[in-house]
């Protein structure tokens, strides 16, 4: 990004940045061309971290290269599964709070080491073995053998800190280190606020195309009073997130008349 691009405030274009480096990386993955091939994304949660990915494939044209996963838990068969699926190059394969760190007993250790096996940064072929797996109904149906070569890429969004992550995966957490890159978009309060506002007044995030929650965005009076809103009751806001502002937005939408008391008597406002 040139200087004329930057934005005028360092605190937003310091958050603009760290986005940017989510953006840029999936877009590689995409090519099949890098010799990396696992990003791990960390950082609150309704700041935009999804987004951002999302985002990459959109502007490339590559959503049909990407299998999303949202929200969902994984055995170690069903994760082996999932790999062959997306194993040639450009095959982008994304866990989005999918938790795979709270996988337990034998499915933890299968998925730690396929995790780390599809992302050893090798040139040639890197196979991915699971020699004690009993055909089960979803192999056959996909035909999946004991080993296989994996060419895609995995990129893992996660709210866990790369503190918990390290405690949790333990020995094998300098293994996922040095495999992974790793990108955390953790934001203090200012951070928080001044982004979301960004993302609000300048990217018209609420706005219709580019709003997530809703078809055809809100209309201008909401967010306005929304922007209002936040900027009015900032300090008594316990965390001010794009997901925030999208509640606010669709609470004045919903309830014209009511508003104000459902959001008060809500988490949105620090009742201590």
């Amino acid at each position: 990004m040139t200087n004329k691009n930057k934005h005028s405030n360092p605190v937003v274009q310091d958050v603009i940045d760290r986005f940017q480096t989510v953006n840029k990386i999936c877009k590689v993955f995409v090519t099949g061309n890098s010799s990396q091939k696992g990003i791990i994304i960390s950082g609150d949660a309704g700041t935009g971290k999804s987004h951002y990915v999302k985002e990459a494939f959109v502007e490339t044209n590559t959503t049909e290269r990407v299998d999303y996963n949202k929200s969902r838990s994984f055995t170690a068969a069903a994760f082996y599964v999932k790999l062959f699926l997306n194993r040639q190059p450009g095959d982008v394969v994304v866990f989005d709070d999918c938790q795979l760190e709270y996988a337990t007993g034998k499915d933890f250790k299968d998925i730690v080491a396929m995790l780390l096996g599809a992302t050893e940064m090798s040139k040639g072929e890197k196979i991915i073995g699971w020699e004690r797996a009993q055909q089960n109904a979803l192999m056959r149906e996909h035909n999946v053998p004991n080993e296989f070569d994996f060419q895609g890429s995995i990129i893992w969004i996660t709210n866990s800190t790369f503190k918990q992550l390290a405690k949790r995966f333990g020995a094998h957490w300098e293994a996922f280190q040095s495999r992974f890159i790793q990108v955390p978009v953790y934001l203090n309060e200012q951070e928080k606020l001044m982004y979301t506002l960004y993302l609000l007044e300048e990217v018209g995030m609420l706005e219709g195309d580019k709003c997530e929650t809703k078809e055809g965005g809100f209309s201008k009076e909401i967010v306005d009073a929304t922007i209002k809103y936040i900027r009015d009751n900032y300090k008594y806001m316990p965390n001010v997130t794009a997901r925030v502002a999208a509640k606010i937005a669709d609470t004045m939408e919903e309830f014209p008349e009511e508003w104000e008391m459902l959001i008060a008597n809500q988490t949105i406002l620090n009742h201590a």
